[in-house]
């Protein structure tokens, strides 16, 4: 028996969205080898680049400030250039973006062996850094126009599992090289006096690799391209600003951003230390720091694929309450950890915890923080946790150099207080007060764990000879000239025909539609928007269109289901499964025959409205930006009754087009003996 997900991919004339179908699609496989190979490289890189600096520094202390140093140097460009790397993703082609940050940094990682100077591996760790923050978006951005809509939760899942599953992979690899070119340092002088060239030109092999895979994958710009501002950089600060004036001002979202934060700087921690504790305080060499990396990889990504199932059984804040508080308490057993073997098996445990920590974190802000806010909150997180993340790499290599190389004797035993352990154990001190913080922060608010609709639907349409014509498009599209000109073409061919809106149609669609669109209704939650456009489609499906079509009128519609999955679904963010089951059942499973999606870009469509805006027409453009890209998307997936019509023209050139549509349905009508498409 099909399910109901089922039933209602059926109905859209959607398929299953399958990892196997994502993974055997050719364009995806060949950027998913590039994202694998490139975040191979990354933390390959990133483990060499670490042990290369900290070799140089020469004495313990020194090499403690020459690793804060290239953290510091890592991590500047996100904070510096992440926004404008974002634009100029969105301005210049993306996958010659991708080809050309891989080739630049392929090309800076295989001269670093050659350097010998901290401040030259300063310099290219720091362009390295800029052109791996151009690289990301492009590939995020190039995902919607290469896989279909229902695959992007997919598409990113599997993103994220390739961006931290192969850390472990990565301390693996530069730990073997590392031993090769230990063993071969009689042979071949150099690798002894330079254990990490293996791997850094093994890096820049990587990137060529991913250079190669991406220049055959099919990146082209998106549908609906929309005009991009000049770029303005006093834009930047403006923005971080609101982002923490509204963190400040919401206390449940300020509580989950500080924990996340807190997480990230014990992630910073153990990453800044991690180079000096395993090659200094545990005596394991280069190779121990890539067994501390692995170990920590492994820990993260189970706690990353567990923390769902978690989510289960215990409520999800107090999943992300106790992580912090264990991964704490990892953080002070690992300080004290005599060998390599023991560390590397607490590195894990504290890998699990932070993963759990991270993960949690994120899913209860997405959950308790409307869309109005969310991008915002998001943005503003990724700022903070950029800072917070740059100051642990930078202070607590520091302050291990400060404490210095201490011992102490208990019981006729010798303790060592050395000052990589020390900043452990300060590390861990600062996660335990802000858990506690946080435990009592959230205490104060019921969080909300959205629960999936459960409604049945009777998705079979009566037969009827009518036929069911609805015109979609943002603002201004001209819907309703379009529909005028409509209605005299079919009444010229001897149907019958009744024009309706949604909103609207009936008298308590009307009264809701007033309540939608009035400016002085304020802010609504997206959920109660959503059930309110249903309920007034409900009651004009129930009482105009289906009798309408059972007497074998031509129905012409101005939006219909179509707005709702745009509108809420996607630029609200509640997602289409839920708004789509719910107008579903709202309307008893009756779609369209055809859809006339009037194209125009929505800047342009708001400049066309004469009237006084209404409540929908006065968000932003991001806003309408978001419909537009959803109503293509739509469409693309479901060419067997969307029309796409291009709306930038005049309303006569328009016609044009909607007519031959109109009359491809009407001719299929009149072949069916009257009947419209059931």
């Amino acid at each position: 028996m099909a399910s109901y997900a089922e039933e209602i991919a059926a109905l859209r004339g959607t398929r299953s969205a399958t990892f196997k179908d994502l993974l055997t699609s050719p364009s995806f496989s060949k950027l998913l080898a590039a994202m694998s190979v490139s975040s191979l490289g990354d933390w390959v890189g990133f483990v060499g680049v670490t042990s290369l600096v900290a070799r140089l520094g020469h004495s313990p202390a020194a090499a403690a400030f020459s690793v804060a140093g290239v953290m510091v140097v890592r991590m500047l460009p996100a904070v510096l250039f992440g926004a404008v790397a974002g634009v100029l993703v969105d301005r210049m082609d993306r996958k010659r973006i991708m080809i050309v940050a891989d080739i630049g940094r392929g090309a800076m990682y295989a001269t670093m062996p050659f350097l010998g100077r901290l401040w030259a591996i300063y310099v290219l760790s720091f362009f390295i850094e800029c052109l791996s923050l151009l690289w990301t978006p492009a590939r995020d951005a190039s995902l919607p126009n290469l896989v279909p809509r229902r695959q992007l939760a997919n598409a990113n899942s599997v993103g994220l599992v390739t961006t931290y599953a192969t850390l472990p992979f990565g301390g693996a690899i530069f730990t073997i090289l590392a031993g090769v070119s230990s063993w071969a340092s009689g042979r071949i002088p150099y690798l002894g006096r330079n254990p990490e060239s293996l791997a850094l030109w093994l890096e820049a092999g990587t990137f060529a690799f991913s250079a190669l895979m991406v220049s055959q994958v099919p990146i082209k710009t998106p549908l609906a391209a929309r005009r991009i501002e000049k770029l303005d950089l006093s834009r930047i600060g403006k923005d971080i600003g609101e982002g923490v004036r509204f963190l400040r001002e919401n206390s449940l979202a300020s509580a989950m951003t500080f924990g996340i934060v807190v997480a990230f700087t014990a992630v910073g921690a153990v990453l800044a230390l991690g180079p000096i504790f395993a090659r200094t305080t545990l005596g394991a060499g280069a190779p121990g720091w890539g067994i501390l990396v692995t170990s920590f990889g492994i820990g993260m990504a189970v706690g990353i694929v567990a923390v769902n199932r978690a989510g289960r059984i215990l409520e999800r804040d107090l999943v992300f309450v106790w992580s912090m508080l264990a991964a704490a308490v990892g953080l002070f057993v690992l300080a004290s950890m005599p060998n390599i073997t023991f560390a590397a098996l607490l590195t894990v445990v504290l890998g699990f915890f932070c993963g759990t920590t991270w993960v949690s974190g994120y899913v209860l802000l997405q959950e308790n923080v409307s869309d109005e806010y969310r991008g915002r909150t998001f943005a503003s997180l990724t700022v903070l946790s950029r800072l917070a993340l740059l100051l642990s790499l930078a202070v607590f290599p520091v302050l291990a150099g400060i404490f210095g190389e201490h011992q102490a004797h208990l019981l006729q035993q010798r303790i060592d207080l050395s000052g990589t352990r020390l900043a452990l154990a300060v590390a861990g001190l600062g996660v335990i007060l802000a858990g506690v913080f946080t435990r009592r922060a959230i205490g104060r608010y019921r969080l909300s764990k959205p629960v999936p609709l459960s409604l049945v639907p009777k998705l079979k349409r009566p037969p009827s000879q009518g036929l069911f014509v609805v015109f979609e498009g943002v603002e201004g599209a001209g819907k309703s000239s379009q529909i005028e000109m409509a209605k005299q073409y079919v009444e010229s061919r001897g149907a019958a025909v009744l024009v309706t809106r949604e909103p609207g149609g009936t008298a308590v669609g009307e009264r809701l539609r007033e309540m939608l669109l009035d400016p002085e209704t304020g802010h609504m939650d997206p959920r109660t928007e959503a059930l309110l456009f249903a309920a007034a489609r409900a009651q004009m499906v129930q009482s105009v269109i289906r009798p309408a079509l059972a007497e074998g009128k031509v129905v012409l519609c101005d939006r219909y289901i179509d707005s709702s999955l745009a509108y809420q679904g996607w630029a609200r963010g509640l997602g289409e499964q839920d708004v789509l089951t719910l107008n579903v059942w709202a309307t008893q499973g009756l779609f369209p025959d055809l859809v006339l999606l009037l194209h125009l870009e929505p800047e342009d469509g708001l400049l066309r409205t004469l009237e006084q805006p209404d409540r929908i027409e006065m968000e932003g453009g991001d806003f309408h930006a978001k419909v537009s890209d959803a109503y293509l998307k739509i469409a693309e997936e479901h060419p067997e009754r969307f029309v796409v019509v291009d709306a930038d023209r005049t309303p006569a050139e328009v016609w044009e087009s909607v007519k031959v549509a109109l009359e491809r349905v009407l001719k299929e009508r009149e072949a069916n003996g009257g009947g419209a498409g059931e």
